[in-house]
């Protein structure tokens, strides 16, 4: 089948915390009528200097993770139905207030209308947390174990055109529900539900070269405050290019908008932005670079962050088994009515072995910095983690 692709098992923990790099594993199936089962287990265990990721009175512990998978699949000529469950069960040796159980369950659908019409439709529904110390924009910690929350949500995706045509046209749209389940007194003001709508343009110049328009909107509504209830329209312009002199990527330039449904709160506007550029001086060797621009939320007072990123990474193919990954991300964010600013810097080290078909062995080195103005909220940690991904 030309057009259907089976997901790289390398990544199919999705929302899960196993960052090691891997190699796409090639499970056998479990014949199920028409169906097949595609079972797979991820076990990564390691060392963590700051497991709280505090700026003093760090606790260091062995972590253990034990992430399994099934995924059952279906295929006709013009259908490809995809049934996932995952979960993942987190250790923290010397804090065990800090173990999780997550889950993950992601029906998809993909749907070939005739050469010209592609959908694709998926739903998630997660059980998942967020780790004391790095809760998402970075609040201090104030509770004695991890924030626990439910996801729902649905995505829809529309592509028309060819995929040699000379223009085509890509719409999607998604709705999210997240709810906090503990800790309510902390949690209550972080609960929101969340549509976004997209459309691409892309027009072919060359054979391997496309021009790019896209637009995009996120509005977001929080169940108990709505002094934080927004819309994002972002409008980008750029181009898109295969393998060139050894190159690939995407560069997305254009202006974003952040306007506030509380007439009290500060409307925002600048530029964006969007860029991913690959390059292989050699078939065995890829540098990435990436850049990046958007108006996030915050689980801070503040209305929200701004935050750029760039990032470099450098994956080399020892041997036809044998990678390694060495990749550096600098984040700044910039909070909206305060004057604090946060600027973390992650370094990753990684080595990947394909010992069999079904087999990948990683170790990885991730150390972050986290500098803030904020009192008490800066930190620095690192991680030492082995993993092995098994299948049949």
């Amino acid at each position: 089948m030309p057009y259907f692709k089976r997901h790289n098992f390398a990544a199919i923990f999705i929302g899960f915390s196993i960052t090691t790099p891997t190699f796409a594993i090639e499970p056998a199936a479990i014949a199920l009528g028409e169906m097949g089962l595609y079972p797979s287990l991820t076990i990564v265990t390691g060392r963590d200097d700051n497991v709280l990721a505090t700026e003093t009175a760090e606790i260091s512990s062995w972590i253990t993770r034990i992430a399994p998978n099934l995924l059952l699949e279906a295929e006709t000529d013009d259908i490809l139905m995809q049934f996932n469950y995952s979960l993942e069960k987190g250790i923290v040796h010397s804090s065990t207030n800090d173990n999780y159980l997550d889950h993950n369950l992601t029906p998809t659908i993909k749907i070939i209308g005739n050469s010209r019409n592609r959908v694709e439709f998926s739903a998630s529904i997660i059980k998942g947390h967020e780790a004391r110390g790095e809760e998402e924009g970075g609040a201090i910690t104030i509770t004695d174990a991890p924030l626990e929350f439910d996801s729902n949500s649905l995505r829809a995706k529309y592509n028309y055109g060819g995929l040699q045509a000379k223009g085509q046209i890509e719409v999607n749209a998604s709705y999210e529900d997240k709810e906090f389940t503990n800790f309510r007194t902390v949690t209550i003001d972080k609960d929101y539900d969340q549509f976004t709508f997209g459309t691409t343009f892309k027009y072919r110049l060359t054979p391997k070269t496309s021009a790019l328009a896209t637009i995009s909107q996120k509005v977001i509504d929080y169940d108990a405050s709505s002094n934080k209830d927004s819309t994002t329209m972002r409008y980008l312009l750029g181009a898109t290019w295969e393998a060139t002199a050894k190159t690939s990527g995407t560069i997305k330039v254009g202006w974003s908008e952040k306007d506030f449904d509380d007439p009290t709160s500060s409307d925002v506007d600048g530029g964006t932005w969007d860029a991913e550029v690959n390059w292989n001086p050699k078939s065995y060797s890829t540098f990435i670079f990436s850049t990046g621009q958007e108006f996030g939320e915050t689980t801070t007072d503040d209305s929200f962050v701004d935050s750029v990123n760039y990032g470099v990474s450098w994956n080399h193919y020892w041997q036809d088994n044998f990678k390694s990954t060495l990749a550096f991300n600098k984040k700044d964010d910039d909070y909206s009515n305060s004057t604090r600013k946060d600027t973390t810097n992650t370094v990753i080290v990684g080595v990947n072995y394909e010992a069999k078909r079904w087999l990948n062995l990683g170790l990885g080195y991730t150390m972050t910095d986290k500098d803030t103005n904020q009192a008490d909220a800066s930190f620095k940690k690192n991680t030492l983690m082995m993993t092995v991904q098994g299948s049949l």
